[in-house]
């Protein structure tokens, strides 16, 4: 049966005249859908919603013009569909994961920030005053000796007795950072 008996028969409704359209034309169809996609089952999808578009217009076929252009440019449409939903999803995916690690960032960041402050609260009060005097408030050694009227050297030894006890207590708070970050994404 040539082609312009096929495509007849096809605007009737005939199966046989469609599978056999298809079958003359899946692997050339398949090759230029895969030289534009890469992509073995992207492709396969696409000729097989090309010819299911076929099917569906089939009425609006006409035998006298040519089958192979009509074809191939419903492939070109809806590669070019295809590759422009692709770059939109890929750009929206991309936005919505940086905002996603960000905010991710600002839980584990607000997450840490709280467990320091624990830890700081378990500290003796002092100690504590000279410690936030430092990082809280950005005062100096110096400062902070003459605020609360002692020497640079007691401030050094209180701040570094705080970051000797942060160092030994904060892994095992981390760790329960982790798990809390962990259950997040699950």
């Amino acid at each position: 049966m040539e082609e312009k008996a096929k495509l007849i028969e096809l605007k009737l409704g005939n199966n046989k005249a469609f599978d056999s359209l298809y079958n003359s034309y899946h692997k050339k169809l398949f090759a230029f859908t895969y030289k534009f996609l890469n992509n073995w089952h992207d492709s396969e999808d696409l000729v097989q919603k090309i010819f299911v578009i076929i099917w569906e217009k089939r009425k609006q076929i006409d035998p006298d013009k040519s089958f192979n252009n009509y074809l191939f440019t419903i492939a070109r449409n809806e590669i070019y569909d295809l590759l422009k939903k692709r770059a939109i999803t890929g750009y929206y995916e991309d936005y919505i994961n940086n905002i996603v690690a960000q905010n991710d960032g600002e839980i584990e960041k607000k997450k840490l920030i709280e467990i320091m402050y624990a830890l700081i609260d378990k500290i003796p009060e002092r100690r504590r005053q000279i410690f936030l005097l430092n990082r809280d408030n950005g005062l100096t050694y110096k400062q902070i000796g003459q605020r609360l009227g002692i020497s640079e050297n007691t401030v050094d030894t209180q701040i570094r007795n705080v970051l000797n006890y942060l160092r030994k207590e904060l892994p095992n708070y981390l760790k329960i950072l982790i798990l809390l970050i962990i259950s997040h994404f699950s």
